[in-house]
């Protein structure tokens, strides 16, 4: 582990072992960390908040750390790839968001260091009072967020951890990470080359372990400024309830249960692997996934058809170490049973079951599931209200654009969603109806400079561009007679 500049054992000794989710054979072993291990890195980070030189460094100081590791990361890119296939089952179909874009957001973020806005004019203002005629100025300063814990999730490590790393560093802030234990390796190998960027001690820490009191402590230690976490809903709240006591700025980015409504079914053979795409990317391990698939009623068994002989012709279930792997393995067991528990309550509440459902059979070993694709789905239950998690698509019928947008809505979640038609202003005024952070239409998607969060129970706050920057700051008004 990194704590305060240096590599560390857990205080204990113990380490915990990480399996290949394709194998089930050991890929490595990550140490476990005690709550003093935890201590000890916000002591770290803390001290180097309130004594040391970041908060305080340049521009140009902060650019050139991020960019300095976003260097080391295109240099061991082999390396990380190679931990994404073992650690995180990441098939090649996946590395462009799971490696590639990571290093486009840090050289972003290096970019934001030198050009964000930490400081606003505002209007002189002029006011009588009992002491005369007042002209005053005054400006908005952005001062650092201060000591920030820092949660991220296990599907896509490096773009999640690096969405918090780059603007946290490039406000000034010192920070604790506390990754997954799905995912410990790819961290404590980003780890490495954030050591090696000349960061000052305490600035960046990283503690892995398996327990629950690691995290409960980040989050509940009042010398802890701001929480961000990735993850899910259930843990989000509970987050939410241990910073409540000090009042610590939160961030949350929770699940979602993201439609697709498509317009336009003139030409089924090109939407059909857009719309299976949740049954296989990643093995639907997304949280912004479009698993809610809207049609026109009169095309829902054409697509359904489509999307079928796409997977079963196309879509290759293996080991993601293969390139021509469509879809590996879902992270660990217990997941893989809590899919098929929701698979099991598709059929019995009234879905029919178009497509999988089931365990490939030549794949004895690893935690593999087949593509799943329901149809005639009603939105009420549970495989259209909850998020899952795993490689299963539910197709659901509308009449018009109205209920299109009526079932779209119809969520306790509010992350994202797309939109596919010819008639793209009519799209964006149909998006601006769905209650989710982001409508991407035809695939326009950008990454770099949108904000990424969500509305009801999938979230407070944003990640990303200048939007990302803005929640590891704090506001400060300083004024004064002019």
């Amino acid at each position: 582990m990194l704590i305060d500049g240096s590599w560390v054992d857990a205080a204990s000794g113990a380490t915990y072992r990480v399996p290949n989710p394709a194998t089930e054979e050991p890929v490595g072993s990550a140490p476990d960390a005690t709550v003093d291990d935890m201590r000890r890195a916000i002591a770290a980070a803390r001290r180097a908040f309130d004594e040391g030189p970041w908060p305080r460094s340049s521009r140009h100081d902060r650019a050139r750390v991020l960019t300095a590791i976003a260097d080391g990361m295109e240099r061991r890119k082999e390396e990380l790839r190679q931990m994404l296939i073992a650690e995180a089952g990441a098939t090649y179909l996946t590395h462009d968001i799971q490696l590639e874009q990571p290093i486009r957001l840090l050289r972003n973020y290096a970019e934001l260091a030198l050009t964000f806005d930490f400081e606003q004019p505002l209007p002189v203002r002029v006011t009588d009072g009992p002491l005369g005629t007042v002209v005053s100025s005054a400006i908005v300063y952005r001062q650092p967020a201060g000591v920030c814990g820092l949660i991220p999730t296990w599907n896509f490590p490096l773009f999640v951890t690096v969405q918090k790393l780059g603007p946290a560093l490039a406000t000034g802030c010192t920070m604790v990470f506390k990754p997954s234990p799905y995912g410990p390796l790819i961290n404590l190998l980003l780890a490495e080359i954030v050591a090696e960027a000349d960061l000052p001690p305490g600035v960046v820490n990283f503690v892995t372990g398996e327990s629950n009191a690691i995290a409960e402590t980040l989050v509940s230690d009042p010398r802890i400024d701001k929480v961000s976490f990735t993850g899910s809903v259930a843990t989000g709240k509970k987050i939410l309830a241990a910073a409540a006591a000090t009042l610590k700025r939160v961030h949350l980015e929770l699940g979602g249960k993201s439609v697709a409504i498509f317009l336009d079914t003139d030409d089924l053979d090109v939407i059909a692997p857009q719309a299976a795409s949740p049954a296989f990317f990643h093995a639907g391990q997304g949280c912004a996934m479009t698993t809610r698939v809207l049609v026109p009623r009169e095309a829902h068994d054409h697509l359904v058809q489509k999307m079928v002989d796409f997977v079963r012709g196309v879509v290759k279930v293996g080991d993601p170490a293969d390139p021509s792997t469509f879809l590996g393995p879902v992270i660990r067991d217990e997941r893989r049973r809590k899919i098929e528990e929701y698979i099991e309550s598709g059929k019995q509440e009234g879905a029919v079951l178009a497509h999988g459902g089931g365990r490939p059979k030549d794949l004895p070993r690893g935690y593999f599931l087949e593509p799943t694709i329901f149809c005639g789905v009603p939105n009420h239950i549970r495989i259209a209200q909850e998020e899952i998690f795993g490689p299963v698509v539910a197709v659901l019928p509308f009449r018009d654009a109205d209920e299109a947008i009526r079932i779209a809505n119809d969520s306790t979640y509010g992350l994202g969603g797309m939109i596919f038609s010819r008639d793209t202003a009519r799209a964006i005024e149909l998006a601006k109806r769905i209650r989710t952070g982001a409508v991407w239409i035809n695939n326009g998607i950008n990454l770099i400079d949108t904000p990424f969060g969500g509305f009801k129970e999938s979230g407070i706050g944003r990640e990303g561009g200048r939007f990302g920057m803005e929640e590891y700051t704090e506001l400060q008004q300083i004024s004064w007679r002019a």
